[in-house]
């Protein structure tokens, strides 16, 4: 998992604390543990943690990170206050803020991030518990201010890009919300990338829908998840999706 923490904010301070900030990116490994298909042909674990380090290694190669999660490490329920809850904070006070899972196909990606999540399913993934930190922090702060919350989810399959959250897909015309069966993949028509003027990137109409609470934003996490593509390989999935969250202060 890749973090881009909150300490990349440019702060004053010692030449030490001047030297941290500039890590504009932060690493943390989560080691799966094995699950039963593996186990029953025979599948060794085959990766050692480096006690009081965040290193592993597997045979004579050792690696180094910024945290190490599962097998003797920390418990991977340590993730989201380690790495994640810092950047929560940071992104109430008006900054961007990224996670990034990256891994083999069968890696936990899914499970570690929570994209499976439902409003009525377990809570362990890092975007349920993002959404749990900012509606909570939201109904604090709302006798001072109003937030505006807006989602999009859009899907990398096969070097284009698609929006999930599209309400012309099948998911969404069906209407029948999360429990519709997951449809074989339409034709679908791509994003356009375009460059704006600043020289930023911007997806040409992508959904931005806005949410008021938690369940709201797990409805659509939920209903884009099933509009996502299938096909993959044994080892590689072609399919990567981003599910990103914007905030206005009103």
């Amino acid at each position: 998992m890749v973090f881009v923490p909150e300490s990349n904010l440019k702060t004053g301070g010692s030449k030490e604390t001047e030297m941290e900030n500039s890590e504009c990116v932060r690493v943390a490994v989560n080691i799966r543990p094995l699950i039963t298909p593996e186990l029953l042909i025979g599948c060794t674990d085959i990766i050692t943690v480096v006690p009081g380090e965040p290193q592993v290694q597997i045979g004579s190669h050792s690696f180094t990170y910024d945290y190490v999660y599962g097998s003797t490490a920390s418990p991977s329920s340590e993730i989201f206050n380690d790495c994640v809850a810092p950047l929560v904070e940071a992104l109430l006070n008006g900054y961007n803020a990224t996670v990034l899972a990256y891994g083999q196909t069968g890696s936990g990606k899914t499970y570690t991030m929570g994209t499976n999540y439902t409003a009525e399913g377990s809570n362990s993934g890092v975007i349920p518990k993002v959404m749990d930190s900012i509606f909570r922090r939201v109904e604090t702060a709302k006798e001072s201010a109003e937030f505006l919350i807006r989602v999009s989810f859009i899907e990398i399959f096969k070097e284009e890009v698609f929006d999930l959250l599209d309400p012309n897909s099948a998911v969404f015309s069906k209407g029948e919300g999360v429990n519709a069966a997951k449809p074989a993949v339409p034709a679908r028509v791509p994003i356009q990338i375009r460059e704006t003027v600043n020289g930023g990137i911007t997806l040409a109409g992508v959904t931005e829908a806005e949410v008021r609470n938690k369940e709201e934003m797990a409805s659509y996490l939920s209903r884009g998840s099933l509009s996502r593509a299938t096909a993959s390989t044994n080892m590689n999935s072609q399919s990567r999706c981003g599910f990103t969250m914007s905030f206005t202060l009103t």
